[in-house]
């Protein structure tokens, strides 16, 4: 078995991560990068029959989450969303498995409410469905209004939620004049690979952190072969004894990887909803998302990385992976404010990967997880096609069936 060896980079344990400095957020509490350079070349595939052939190129400023949306932010969401009286509860919301909060006593009776404990704010977030993660955009739009209402429009009409037959029926784009809303597989694309200067005339990278070379996989402030590791994605606590990939705060990466523009996570952490559709000769269609997560095996990873993959899913389940980076608009330059809106989790359940546990180690050999790829993808459910119904588990939209141990992840024609 092929093995790397592995080192501590000194002053930098997990335990004791320096967390970056950000800009002064807007209102909605996050911290917001604006996505310049109108009107660029979209992505050209080598291949025109690529999915993501000619994808990418936006007409128009707007900003986007300099990360994805933290434990701290979504608990603020969900005690408003459910710190209230049993017979005014939500629709399509489920408290997340996979973040940084824990339980704590409710304001109102028989209501659940939740806590950040000290050095969690920054978690990631999982288990957020495509259609949680627009109600929390209504919800952002909306000023954060403890209101029913709040969480029901404003972004997208959540009375629009639902299937006819095996088609989904949501809202298809973001309402004209959504302060914060999921952002486009474009605006995605553009935000994570677009570099406005390479070349001297702006191009594309095959990866999100500037470059044509893969990520280096594994836990912060590590030496893998020599090469500090740059994305919490591709590794769990086998490859690396004592480190737990679901303890690793967003932004630990940041002074080594991030995109040209200066996202952070981009690999790594959650996976990402994006509001762009696919839709299939027979009608089906699936919510795009994007990029890798977290104790993601690391040959998928790999490929989810690329620039020439994608996922996509169908907008009501909610497993582990998915998570969301908010995207809003350029503000007036009267109001001083940044926008940007995100996106949050629902209905179906699956088999959850337990968050491994350990103590750190200074020195250690572990083997990467490229070789254990079949394993994992027996413990983690297939990525693309997950249907409302159990018979559909497994099938990927664009291939067809696939083994529940398949590493095919990505989408190309």
């Amino acid at each position: 078995m092929q093995r790397c060896e592995v080192a501590i980079v000194l002053g930098l344990a997990l335990g004791g991560l320096a967390i970056p400095a950000f800009g002064q957020p807007d209102p909605s509490g996050i911290d917001f990068v604006t996505i310049g350079a109108p009107g660029n070349a979209p992505n050209l595939s080598a291949n025109p029959n690529d999915f993501v052939h000619n994808r990418g190129g936006v007409g128009y400023e707007y900003r986007i989450g300099r990360m994805e949306v933290t434990t701290a932010q979504f608990v603020e969401f969900f005690n408003a969303a459910f710190d209230r009286p049993e017979d005014d509860q939500l629709p399509h919301l489920i408290p997340p498995d996979f973040w940084g909060a824990v339980g704590t006593t409710p304001n109102t009776s028989g209501a659940q409410r939740w806590a950040v404990p000290v050095g969690n704010e920054l978690m990631p977030v999982g288990n957020i469905s495509w259609r949680m993660a627009a109600m929390y955009t209504n919800w952002l739009h909306n000023d954060k209004s403890a209101d029913r209402s709040a969480f029901l429009s404003g972004a997208y009409d959540v009375s629009t939620f639902g299937f006819s037959g095996n088609v989904f029926t949501d809202q298809m784009a973001h309402s004209p004049g959504a302060r914060y809303w999921i952002p486009t597989w474009d605006e995605w694309l553009k935000a994570s690979h677009f570099d406005p200067n390479r070349n001297g005339t702006g191009g594309w990278w095959q990866y999100s952190n500037g470059s044509d070379t893969p990520y280096v996989y594994g836990p912060p402030g590590v030496l893998v072969n020599g090469m500090p590791t740059q994305a919490n994605a591709g590794w769990d606590d086998r490859d690396f004894p004592g480190f737990n990939p679901f303890g690793v705060p967003l932004g630990s990466y940041a002074s080594i990887s991030q995109s040209p523009w200066g996202l952070y996570d981009v690999a790594g952490g959650s996976t990402e909803w994006t509001e762009s559709i696919r839709t299939l000769n027979d009608g089906r269609r699936y919510r795009i998302f994007d990029g890798s997560y977290r104790s993601e095996d690391a040959f998928s990873a790999f490929l989810d990385d690329d620039t020439s993959s994608a996922g996509a899913e169908f907008p009501h389940v909610s497993s582990f992976e998915f998570g969301l980076r908010v995207a809003t608009v350029i503000p007036s330059p009267a109001s001083g404010a940044v926008g940007v809106g995100a996106f949050i989790l629902l209905s179906a359940r699956r088999r959850r990967v337990s968050a491994p546990t350990g103590r750190e180690y200074h020195t250690f050999t572990a083997s990467p997880a490229n070789t254990r790829a079949t394993e994992v993808r027996a413990l983690v459910p297939p990525r693309l096609g997950r249907a409302p119904a159990p018979s559909w588990v497994g099938y990927h939209p664009f291939i067809g069936t696939v083994s529940r141990c398949s590493s095919a992840q990505s989408f190309a024609s």
